[in-house]
């Protein structure tokens, strides 16, 4: 649940910076990259209770690529640092936590 909660904050986030628009100093490929959280990260919240295991693999690629991106947009173009301090903390959770929702999510046939 603290997962799904999670990607629902930071899907909330993305829709915002889609109807508020972009900081003309963002280059388009980071543009194009937080744009498709906006799909993924709801995609990754059903996934853990529908195909839990494919749920975790998905949340563990989008955290681990955005925080490494986001830590490159601090540097690159003064992002701010407390999101992704956030994010880098959520991320640990799911490392720490994902062994046990792998162990204990039932194995899916194909």
């Amino acid at each position: 649940m603290v997962w799904a909660l999670c990607l629902a904050i930071g899907t909330c986030t993305h829709v915002a910076t889609l109807i508020y628009g972009w900081n003309d100093r963002v280059p388009l490929a980071s543009v194009i990259f937080w744009n498709s959280l906006t799909v993924l990260d709801p995609l990754a919240a059903v996934l853990l209770f529908l195909r839990p295991r494919l749920g975790v693999v998905l949340t563990l690629a989008i955290m681990v690529s955005d925080v490494g991106h986001n830590i490159w947009a601090i540097a690159a173009f003064d992002a701010m640092v407390w999101p992704v301090a956030a994010q880098a903390l959520f991320l640990i959770f799911v490392l720490a936590t994902a062994p046990l929702i792998w162990r204990d999510a039932p194995v899916q046939k194909a």
